[in-house]
């Protein structure tokens, strides 16, 4: 059995996605959902903190662990991978906004992160921390994001160049999440 942290995003939606991945066990991963508590008012470091305590409590089994980041948690999940990467096998980001870009309005990042400076903080990190990830590092990421287009999470802030980036044939940030962790699954866990 693997274990796979699953990071919600700025809803910290636990119950839907504890629901939508039970599936998993019986295809040999066990879903672990990691709510980060977003919208507390707390900075990211902490957060962060409490998240890389998690990890070294299930990499400390000697099973292999992977991280799965949806939406604001792609990039806690990939700030954690460069904090452990001799820890985690793989990494997910699926609908996460992953660089700043530089929309303006309603897809801006300081419109998306109103509620939470924390996710803002998470995002520009991981933007600095980009990068410096290896080849090797690369090969094991993945991002998902929706084909016909994600009215909160612009592509151009969602893929990683030298990652593979799949794009499922959905449209709309939420229903494209779930449909990756429901009808798609199956190509995330051949990942992991």
């Amino acid at each position: 059995m693997q274990n796979a942290i699953i990071i919600p995003g700025l809803g910290d939606h636990a119950g839907i996605t504890a629901w939508t991945t039970k599936r998993w066990l019986s295809h040999g991963l066990n879903p672990i959902i990691y709510p980060m508590s977003w919208n507390d008012g707390e900075e990211f470091k902490p957060k962060l903190e409490g998240l890389l305590e998690k990890i070294d409590e299930y990499a400390s089994t000697g099973e292999k662990l992977s991280l799965i980041g949806c939406s604001a948690g792609a990039s806690a999940a990939l700030n954690a991978f460069c904090e452990r990467k001799d820890r985690i096998n793989k990494v997910i980001s699926i609908c996460g906004r992953l660089r700043t870009g530089s929309q303006t309005g309603f897809r801006s990042l300081k419109s998306r992160a109103r509620s939470s400076p924390a996710f803002k903080q998470s995002v520009e990190l991981f933007e600095s921390r980009q990068p410096l990830l290896s080849a090797q590092d690369k090969k094991k990421i993945i991002t998902v994001s929706a084909k016909f287009g994600d009215e909160l999470v612009p592509a151009n802030t969602s893929a990683i160049e030298g990652c593979c980036n799949i794009d499922i044939p959905i449209m709309e940030h939420t229903i494209a999440i779930y449909t990756a962790l429901t009808v798609f699954y199956g190509r995330l866990i051949s990942f992991v």
